[in-house]
């Protein structure tokens, strides 16, 4: 593997403290959004908990993935995969995607997180996370048919959340091709 295709240490030292900074400084923009009473946020210390374990989650991942690999293609599928699964937990749980966050159609954004995490912790290797997400973006797709059927017109979103998939599937087979070039 080439020198271009991997992350400097410096680098990876200087996006990790970023990271985890912009962790905090997203906690606090609620914080002080409360205090303005017309902005309409209101949150509980329950949010907040709920915001900082899924911060905490997202570091954590990050963290695991800089420690997996130096190549920067396997970081930035990691990157795009997390995006995914973030938005449509985030959004599930913020408002809902299929009608109001209770609606209980909205449970298969929730599987599709559940079944990223699955599936990378069983993978390994760039090219079987590869893999997966290739199967993620298939199940999303299958997904997309299902809300289809039911009435719900998600095809934007979920083709969006594909797009995704299919990205960082795209961004892993690249991170296996270098590393077996090297």
């Amino acid at each position: 593997m080439t020198e271009s295709t991997l992350m400097s240490d410096r680098t990876t030292r200087i996006l990790r403290i970023g990271g985890w900074a912009t962790a905090g400084l997203l906690l606090t923009v609620p914080a002080i959004a409360m205090q303005f009473p017309d902005s309409g946020v209101h949150w509980t210390v329950s949010d907040f908990v709920f915001a900082a374990v899924i911060f905490g989650l997202i570091g954590g991942l990050f963290e695991l993935a800089a420690r997996a690999s130096r190549n920067i293609a396997y970081r930035a599928a990691v990157v795009v995969a997390v995006a995914c699964g973030f938005l449509q937990l985030w959004i599930t749980v913020a408002v809902g995607i299929i009608g109001s966050e209770d609606d209980p159609a909205n449970w298969t954004y929730i599987a599709m997180v559940i079944a990223a995490l699955s599936a990378a912790i069983v993978a390994g290797s760039a090219r079987n996370l590869a893999w997966a997400m290739r199967f993620m973006a298939v199940l999303q797709l299958a997904f997309l048919a299902l809300h289809l059927i039911e009435g719900h017109f998600t095809a934007v979103i979920d083709l969006f959340f594909t797009a995704l998939w299919v990205l960082s599937s795209r961004l892993f087979a690249r991170a296996a091709a270098q590393a077996n070039a090297a």
